[in-house]
């Protein structure tokens, strides 16, 4: 279960505490889905209500601080907002078997929560930052693996050594941050020397190579 982490935030206290309020919402969600008790139908149809009245005032918050910084993507976003409270409104007409209603929600809550507060909001930050163009990954290491490790069996997947310009320094990454970095050409920086991390594979073994290959690849940055 994701637990907040500051590198979640968008540098907005008011839409960073709706946020983490939204990770809390997720948790009652799950432990509501669990649950055996005979008020579970009322009590998922309550929780499906609040999280909807939230989810409103936050889109127009959100969406307010957007046009405050003149965000070029807020159209599109707004869409997604929109498509948001169209699919928990069919989430809470369609509660029959409440075991199953009570699973779809909390599933629907936190993949809303992964793709669009830890991908599309952060965005906002980027833009506010730059980073957008260069396609910048905007969290560490240590936090994009834990995101990931919500929806992929990181545990089991294969690793891949990078590194970066600090000396001797070797990073295991997950094959599936390997490929979103490899085949969407983006990348994560290194905490200490601030350098994207770049792929160590056999042909790093020439000193030489490497030099060539480290200048070509620094050169995209």
């Amino acid at each position: 279960m994701l637990e907040w982490n500051e590198e979640f935030g968008i540098k907005n206290q008011h839409l960073d505490e709706q946020h983490k309020k939204f990770l809390q919402r997720i948790l009652e969600a799950y432990e509501l889905s669990q649950s055996k008790s005979e008020a579970k139908k009322s009590a998922l149809v309550s929780l499906i209500g609040v999280v909807t009245e939230e989810l409103k005032e936050h889109f127009k918050d959100e969406e307010t601080y957007m046009k405050h910084t003149s965000y070029p993507f807020l159209e599109s976003h707004a869409t997604l907002h929109k498509e948001m409270l169209v699919n928990i409104s069919k989430l809470s007409t369609n509660i029959d078997d409440v075991d199953v209603a009570g699973t779809e929600f909390y599933e629907f809550l936190k993949s809303w929560f992964i793709t669009h507060v830890l991908g599309e909001d952060k965005q906002i930050e980027s833009y506010r930052n730059r980073l957008r163009d260069v396609k910048e990954i905007p969290y560490s290491l240590e936090t994009q693996t834990s995101i990931l490790a919500e929806s992929h069996d990181i545990e089991n997947e294969p690793k891949y050594l990078y590194i970066c310009l600090c000396h001797l320094k070797e990073f295991e990454v997950c094959e599936a941050l390997h490929k979103l970095m490899q085949t969407e050409s983006t990348f994560i920086r290194c905490k200490t020397c601030k350098q994207p991390l770049i792929h160590r594979d056999d042909s790093l073994d020439d000193e030489d190579n490497f030099e060539t290959l480290a200048k070509k690849y620094f050169k995209q940055f």
